[in-house]
């Protein structure tokens, strides 16, 4: 159910009041980063960013910036990878390059990781 959720995350927040999206939506959001279920973060992690248009560039800073660090740090790899699909969305809001070094360690930990893969 959480993923379904998840999945369909920025439909979802169109519909509603930017306020809704700020007071509950992003606080359930920042609880399923850390969920116990893989699939859950995986889910999390490629439909996060889908918002940052959707609410602005202050408040993606403010709130959607630090989930996406911390899933930057992810002990799967699967979920920073899907991080990276979405990266469009937020540079459309906020410059990557704000978060250059973050990006590149994240990348260069795929090199030593014996079982990553790429999709």
């Amino acid at each position: 159910m959480r993923n379904a959720a998840l999945c369909n995350l920025a439909d979802f927040c169109r519909i509603l009041d930017k306020q809704d999206i700020l007071q509950k939506i992003i606080p359930e959001i920042a609880a399923l980063s850390t969920d116990t279920f893989v699939y859950v973060r995986c889910a999390l992690a490629e439909n996060l960013l889908t918002i940052c248009p959707i609410i602005g560039q202050k408040d993606s800073n403010e709130l959607i910036v630090p989930i996406f660090i911390k899933q930057l740090r992810d002990d799967s790899c699967e979920v920073r990878l899907k991080l990276f699909k979405r990266l469009d969305d937020l540079n459309s809001v906020i410059p990557v390059s704000q978060f250059e070094g973050e990006l590149i360690d994240s990348l260069t930990n795929y090199t030593i990781i014996n079982n990553w893969r790429l999709k």
